[in-house]
């Protein structure tokens, strides 16, 4: 009889550590899936990348041009629409995730996923930014005739260096953010627990 108390008892121990446990299983899954999903994206693109410009061999340098930036624009729609399935996902994620959720008010959980709508919308207008000066770049380098063919390279790969750095700091920003709003909200589910637990004694 004791036996079973103790086993029905660390049952009741190790549950809490499961329900944690499937959670994060969850989480991780979700996480890989979107990681394999970009990377499947980007190697059709570099593929797509690799096709195009075997077709403009022959080409005339006027149609040349034009072609590349159609190619470009095409590939941004498909960036866009591949970035709106991602963020559908996760914001289908987030909501389910929230809705199990007992100890966060619906205030709470609300804030929470209009603090991840505000995010995603901040980084459609950074991308956004992006291209546009991407696209002046390129138009600028094409019309340069003063430069050399390895002139323009390097002007190439020195602009896409310093984006590169300018993505390192946008990506650490958004997750400091993150990370706050998140202490917030713990914040004051530890508030309002310590408020919960103090309350049934000043009544007595």
């Amino acid at each position: 009889m004791r036996r079973k108390i103790l086993v029905v008892s660390i049952g009741i121990l190790l549950m809490p550590l499961l329900a944690w446990a499937q959670k994060n299983e969850a989480k991780a899954f979700h996480h890989q899936q979107q990681k394999t999903e970009r990377k499947e994206h980007r190697i059709q693109q570099k593929q797509e990348n690799k096709a195009f410009r075997e077709s403009l061999k022959g080409k005339a340098a006027e149609e040349k041009k034009t072609t590349v930036k159609e190619h470009r624009e095409t590939q941004r729609s498909e960036n866009k629409s591949f970035n709106e399935q991602q963020h559908q996902e996760n914001t289908a994620f987030l909501k389910e995730k929230l809705a199990k959720n007992s100890k966060l008010s619906d205030e709470q959980k609300n804030e929470l996923i209009s603090f991840h709508e505000s995010q995603y919308q901040e980084n459609v207008s950074f991308r956004s930014q992006q291209h546009s000066e991407n696209v002046a770049f390129f138009e600028k380098i094409a019309n340069d005739s003063t430069m050399t063919q390895e002139q323009k390279k390097a002007a190439i790969k020195e602009h896409f260096a310093q984006q590169k750095s300018q993505n390192k700091e946008y990506s650490e920003q958004q997750r400091a953010e993150s990370k706050s709003e998140r202490r917030k909200i713990h914040a004051e589910v530890q508030s309002q627990l310590q408020t919960q637990a103090i309350t049934p004694s000043e009544g007595k």
